[in-house]
């Protein structure tokens, strides 16, 4: 056989063989400090990218929190500034309905005052209607003003009062009706409600015994009455 005559084997194949064996003949395991340090410093690497990825995260959801905060924001300035436009009809309408209100109860007196006046003057009409009407007309005392006339129905007993230029009184004071019979003291007849010193149409209670009352008297007093005359006596006069 020739020196260098091929044998049938691959010398490239041996070599790769060859070097493969000789690398695992003198592998070595690396320290194991080596290898702690290795697969910490792939951790930490691992742990640090994670971090990233999750300030990234942070960040999106940081910046879409704030979008939806600005958004909250103006949503809620204009709430607040439909609630003060709100809150101002309200007081505009509470206002109104305090007028219309106050207008209501005014003319809701001046209702109950005029049904006063139409039942007073009802009284009035039926104390005229009387068979046995008696009247007395009143003069004033020295120094006083007006004049009022006294209906009397003896048969029923119904008063009614009739007064002109007779002036208003001032708050706590009110005129009272006095019925006379001859020389007894004078009895209580009535309260004389006076708002317009032009004139006044009063009803009073009916009188008990009409027929025996002689005069009446008309005097100032405290408001409610009193049970004998304790004021001056304005207007005066005997039944006729």
């Amino acid at each position: 056989m020739r020196e260098n005559e091929p044998i049938g084997v691959d010398e490239r194949a041996l070599d790769d063989l060859a070097l493969e064996a000789l690398a695992e003949a003198h592998a070595t395991r690396p320290p194991s400090a080596l290898r702690t340090s290795v697969l910490a410093a792939a951790r930490a690497d691992s742990e640090a990218r994670a971090l990233v990825r999750s300030r990234r995260r942070w960040r999106v959801v940081g910046a879409v929190a704030a979008s939806a905060l600005v958004a909250l924001a103006g949503l809620l300035a204009q709430s607040t500034r439909r609630l003060a436009v709100t809150g101002e009809q309200l007081a505009a309408m509470s206002a109104e309905f305090a007028t219309l209100e106050g207008r209501l109860a005014s003319e809701r007196r001046r209702l109950v005052s005029l049904q006063e006046a139409v039942d007073a003057q009802a009284q009035f009409l039926r104390v005229l209607d009387g068979v046995q009407l008696r009247s007395a007309s009143l003069a004033p005392t020295e120094g006083r003003p007006g004049r009022a006339r006294v209906l009397l129905d003896t048969e029923t007993g119904e008063t009614a009062v009739v007064l002109a230029g007779v002036p208003v009184l001032e708050p706590g004071k009110t005129y009272e009706l006095w019925a006379i019979r001859g020389t007894k003291a004078p009895e209580p007849a009535g309260l004389l409600a006076v708002a317009d010193a032009s004139g006044a149409a009063v009803h009073v209670a009916p009188i008990a015994q009409p027929g025996d009352v002689t005069a009446f008297a008309i005097s100032i007093e405290p408001a409610g009455g009193s049970p004998s005359p304790t004021g001056p006596v304005v207007l005066v006069g005997g039944v006729g």
